[in-house]
């Protein structure tokens, strides 16, 4: 069963939500165009969060979730305004931001899987 992230990142992530098409322009003005796939549409949230990152403190454990994942495992989120679905994360940035404290950013991408 896959694990939830259920973490506070800062407000103001973004959201970036793609549509799979294709399309064939025929150069007099007429173009052709489709979805792709199955799942024609996916999203991209872009995250922050600050803290420390001493043990049992929020970051720590979100930077633990992240790294747990490697990168590859899915997990499960539900997006502001969303339903929820399946994630990876595939590395991370963290930047130290003094006084013991750092700032993790992340990009979350929608995955897909049978059940």
């Amino acid at each position: 069963m896959a694990e939830t992230f259920g973490f506070c990142t800062r407000l103001g992530a973004t959201g970036d939500i793609k549509q799979r098409v294709w399309e064939n322009d025929f150069g007099d003005g007429y173009a052709q165009s489709g979805g792709t796939g199955i799942n024609t549409k996916s999203q991209e949230w872009s995250h922050q969060a600050v803290g420390s990152l001493d043990v049992g403190q929020e970051l720590r454990l979100m930077r633990d979730f992240l790294d747990r994942h490697e990168g590859w495992r899915s997990f499960l989120w539900t997006p502001p305004g969303g339903t929820q679905g399946r994630y990876k994360v595939n590395g991370y940035k963290l930047d130290p931001q003094g006084a013991e404290m750092f700032k993790i950013s992340f990009t979350m991408k929608q995955v897909f899987t049978p059940y």
